[in-house]
């Protein structure tokens, strides 16, 4: 019992400190550096390709071309929805926060996750697995970005 409590401690704060970490060198730096650099567009743009392609290395996929296409768009677009959401707060607190839930969500419900087999994954049928995975990697980026686009009110330019 304390060893599944010390495991699941450790896997949060393993998870939250790579999370941070992502966190304040995709956003409060990268980006921070680019808005002033190259304006809002391109910033948020090339943000979120950078957010794409780095996640090609830490899930160890370079050279397997479909599953470096699937996860470039899914987080591709994940980064694009944190880096707006950056954008319209100035703060990393919310992108943190949608991290969090997001990766949370795809290790619990989506996947077959560092928490065993998510709740929305049969163990029988490889084509709802698929499914589910999809939804879970590009599907709920593409809610998260529509819900940042439309809730959060737009920034509006310092000196104005």
């Amino acid at each position: 019992m304390l060893t599944s409590a010390l495991l699941l401690c450790f896997g949060c704060y393993g998870g939250t400190s790579g999370l941070l970490t992502e966190e304040l060198i995709f956003r409060g730096a990268v980006l921070f550096i680019l808005l002033r650099r190259i304006g809002k567009s391109n910033a948020l743009l090339l943000s979120a390709a950078a957010f794409g392609v780095y996640h090609w290395f830490s899930f160890g996929l370079w050279g397997n071309v479909v599953p470096m296409v699937v996860i470039f768009t899914g987080t591709g677009l994940m980064g694009y929805a944190l880096a707006l959401a950056y954008y319209k707060t100035e703060s990393v607190a919310l992108p943190v926060g949608i991290h969090l839930g997001w990766n949370f969500t795809l290790n619990t419900v989506f996947s077959k996750g560092p928490l065993g087999t998510g709740v929305m994954i049969s163990s029988t049928a490889l084509p709802p697995n698929t499914l589910f995975s999809l939804i879970g990697l590009i599907g709920a980026p593409l809610l998260i970005l529509a819900g940042v686009k439309v809730l959060l009110p737009q920034k509006v330019p310092v000196g104005r």
